[in-house]
């Protein structure tokens, strides 16, 4: 029963995540296309994460940046996010914590895999109030990185083996 319950919450996690391109594409104007899919990824029907945030790490112009955040209390409840961009931007901007995310401008953390100082990724994680933090790095574009820092959901299976992978779509959107 348990492998049956897990082919379906995998097969229901597969079809969410293929809309994501496609929403992406039809979206792609949009300045704050990453805090759609921040949103998106950490809400209570995906990964269900407390708290995120997405951060571009830039070694060459030793510069870290704040891109997108994510709280559950502030998640945007009124409608569908991609339908009502207004709404949602409007409402992003209100987000105490995701704004608390937007003012990181920081010296770089990193300046190749095999320096990293994990110590300096949990200092931002202690400023932004996260408990049990856990981060994911990734090579993007144009020699910048890219790091998530989120709350250790409690259901951890689908987060190990699905969403360190798909973070990567962030990649695609603009750094504003």
């Amino acid at each position: 029963m348990d492998y049956i319950k897990s082919k379906n919450s995998e097969k229901e996690l597969l079809t969410r995540l293929s809309g994501f391109s496609k929403n992406m594409i039809k979206h792609h104007q949009l300045e704050n296309l990453s805090e759609f899919v921040v949103h998106d990824l950490c809400s209570q029907d995906l990964f269900n994460i407390n708290k995120a945030a997405y951060l571009v790490n830039n070694p060459d112009f030793s510069c870290l940046k704040g891109v997108a955040g994510y709280h559950q209390p502030e998640s945007f409840k009124h409608d569908n996010n991609w339908q009502s961009h207004k709404a949602f931007t409007s409402h992003m901007k209100s987000s105490d914590f995701n704004q608390k995310v937007r003012s990181v401008n920081d010296r770089a953390l990193i300046v190749d895999q095999s320096k990293l100082d994990s110590g300096l990724v949990y200092d931002v994680a202690q400023r932004l109030e996260m408990r049990d933090p856990i981060f994911h790095i990734w090579n993007m574009r144009y020699d910048n990185q890219g790091i998530f820092i989120f709350e250790k959901p409690e259901e951890s299976g689908l987060v190990e083996d699905h969403l360190l992978n798909f973070l990567h779509v962030l990649s695609f959107c603009a750094v504003f």
